[in-house]
């Protein structure tokens, strides 16, 4: 008498399912009461192909709760703050960064209202922001992290180790303060900013297009 078939087509399609929903080998066999190597024993039995390590990664960080919140409903006051975090951003933002945001500037109204963007429009988790403080040997660095802290609300203990160079005599340096990264490191949320930016520019070369459409047919 044949035994019975442990994996069913049923069972198979489920295990590919699964796996393909970007789970781990481990966690799909908490899901059908199976171990790892059962797990694995049967896929490489059956062609079902196996993920890249990394591949597993990226897809489990893009399957994970975001580590922000967007805002939706604006009103007039966080519209214009959301252009003006947007700008920028555009401006002074690094645009391919593998980590996340990373906002540099050593002008404090900026700073502050970039920080504030940030929190406002997208709440941020606070224990995710970073500092990482440039600035010259010259200036008083503690000071400078006191500042800076104060200034964005972030404590001192999510500041990086800051880059001090050596003041230069050919240059007269007029960032008082120094220089500050403003990081947050989710590549979603710079992704979903770099895509505002650009709906941005694609509304305002389609308006100006459609205004030199106008004058050559007039």
């Amino acid at each position: 008498m044949p035994y019975p078939k442990l994996w069913t087509k049923e069972k198979l399609d489920k295990l590919k399912s699964l796996y393909d929903s970007g789970l781990s080998m481990r966690e799909v066999g908490d899901q059908l009461g199976k171990s790892v190597h059962s797990i694995a024993s049967t896929m490489e039995r059956n062609n079902i192909s196996r993920r890249l390590s990394s591949q597993t990664r990226s897809t489990q960080f893009n399957h994970s709760p975001l580590s922000f919140s967007p805002k939706i409903n604006l009103t007039e006051r966080e519209r214009n703050l959301k252009t003006a975090g947007l700008m920028l951003y555009w401006a002074e933002g690094g645009k391919k960064s593998v980590k996340g945001i990373d906002f540099a500037n050593s002008d404090p109204n900026m700073i502050i209202i970039f920080v504030k963007f940030l929190r406002e429009l997208y709440k941020v988790q606070e224990k995710r922001l970073r500092i990482y403080l440039y600035t010259y040997n010259s200036l008083p660095t503690d000071q400078l992290i006191s500042y800076w802290s104060e200034l964005t609300d972030i404590p001192t203990s999510q500041f990086s180790k800051p880059y001090i160079r050596p003041k230069s005599e050919l240059k007269h340096d007029k960032m008082q303060h120094g220089l500050i990264h403003i990081r947050y490191s989710d590549i979603r949320l710079l992704k979903l900013i770099m895509d505002e930016i650009h709906q941005y520019q694609d509304a305002e070369v389609s308006e100006r297009s459609n205004e030199m459409d106008c004058k050559s047919i007039a």
